[in-house]
């Protein structure tokens, strides 16, 4: 499971990509949401019954924060850096959910975990402000964009965490899904989605891209995740936050992205980062890209 799963979200950058050619950045992140949404309202629907209404707004709270808002700021970002560059900075997750939960949410600070928190910003400077052939990147500011959309996963954790601990955690992911897959699903009707989807020469691979990521890297790995920290502990399930990068770098390679040493160490600064961050009482990380 734990491989199926560092497949599966490893495996979404380079989906993104293929969606990309065919689409904008934030159709992409709507056809995700709406597919991913239609994916899961059987499950939806089957939950609905036992849900806590007051606790409706925390769940949209993550379906908004935690879903869309990354989805776009992925696709975004990925209009100009690599897809194993995104991979990378992803792991930054853990990071920010210390840091939010530490400053808006009660959570403590460890030494160690200070630590690791330095250690994983040195590594996403390097992987920021330096482009894959060498030198200070001129797209640092699309880079930035994958802080900001790990930070929204850092704000949906612990939403999850603070708000949401007494509910089922398959509710929470697919009623959240419902809260955005709806509304987006209708804005995506309002752009030249059609008209993309029948005139352009990539759309068939891009939106086919976009579908198995919407459904394999959304709805089940969701579902994969919790079934995973049920089993075997989160303290084991959060071993894909290390694999997800290695996925993510394979398929760049593969697809001809070049890749440069500073890169390689970086992410290794970042995993280190957040090895010192999860050593007690490890981040149970709870996303999907």
């Amino acid at each position: 499971m734990l491989f199926s799963l560092a497949l599966l979200w490893g495996s979404s950058f380079i989906l993104m990509k293929r969606g990309l050619t065919a689409f904008r950045p934030d159709q992409v992140a709507s056809i995700r949401m709406l597919v991913a949404c239609l994916a899961s309202l059987p499950l939806a629907f089957s939950r609905l019954r036992h849900i806590k209404w007051e606790s409706a707004k925390y769940m949209a709270v993550v379906g908004i924060v935690g879903k869309w808002d990354t989805c776009f700021l992925f696709a975004t970002a990925q209009t100009r850096i690599s897809s194993y560059l995104a991979g990378m900075l992803n792991a930054l997750t853990p990071v920010f959910t210390l840091i939010l939960g530490s400053l808006f949410f009660h959570s403590k600070f460890t030494r160690r975990q200070i630590a690791g928190v330095m250690i994983g910003f040195i590594g996403a400077t390097g992987l920021v402000f330096v482009r894959s052939g060498g030198g200070l990147s001129a797209d640092a500011g699309f880079a930035f964009l994958i802080v900001i959309a790990t930070c929204c996963y850092g704000i949906s954790v612990n939403t999850i965490k603070t708000f949401l601990s007494g509910q089922d955690t398959l509710l929470i992911s697919s009623v959240s899904l419902l809260a955005v897959g709806i509304p987006y699903g209708i804005y995506l009707f309002t752009t030249d989605f059609v008209e993309r989807l029948l005139l352009s020469p990539e759309a068939g691979v891009a939106f086919a891209s976009l579908a198995t990521l919407s459904i394999f890297g959304t709805a089940l790995s969701n579902i994969l995740y919790f079934q995973l920290v049920k089993t075997a502990g989160p303290l084991f399930a959060s071993a894909v936050t290390y694999l997800m990068p290695v996925i993510a770098l394979a398929w760049g390679m593969a697809d001809g992205e070049t890749l440069h040493p500073i890169h390689l160490f970086a992410m290794m600064a970042i995993l280190a980062g957040v090895g010192l961050i999860s050593w007690k009482g490890r981040v149970k990380r709870n996303v999907s890209v």
